[in-house]
């Protein structure tokens, strides 16, 4: 399989990083219903003839409940509320869609260092 760009280290790689790490706590801080877990899918996709591939970061949770979308502006002196802001940053694009039976996908999408 080819990198693509996504060798170890570097920003990217950080990037990458930092987006599974924000998606993935809000989903058990947020999203936690008991007796259910969180699915964390990443999608490598490959990159067209003349564009770039994109690494796609899908979180998923069994609570229903839209997040805010966009990312709401951080209270200056809370504890919390930036991780989507930072979501927001570092991804060329993320959102929020249904998930069946219930529940909910929070996806980020990050293009490859080449793009």
């Amino acid at each position: 399989m080819a990198d693509w760009g996504w060798a170890r280290g570097g920003e990217y790689l950080e990037a990458a990083e930092l987006v599974v790490g924000e998606l993935a706590a809000n989903a058990v801080t947020h999203g936690r219903v008991p007796g259910r877990d969180f699915l964390l899918t990443m999608t490598l996709v490959r990159p067209q003839e003349s564009g770039s591939g994109t690494l796609r970061i899908e979180v998923a949770d069994s609570r229903g409940e839209r997040l805010p979308f966009p990312a709401p502006e951080p209270c200056p002196d809370g504890e919390h509320g930036r991780g989507l802001v930072l979501v927001s940053a570092l991804a060329a694009r993320w959102g929020v869609v249904p998930r069946s039976p219930s529940g909910k996908t929070v996806w980020a999408e990050l293009p490859s260092p080449s793009g």
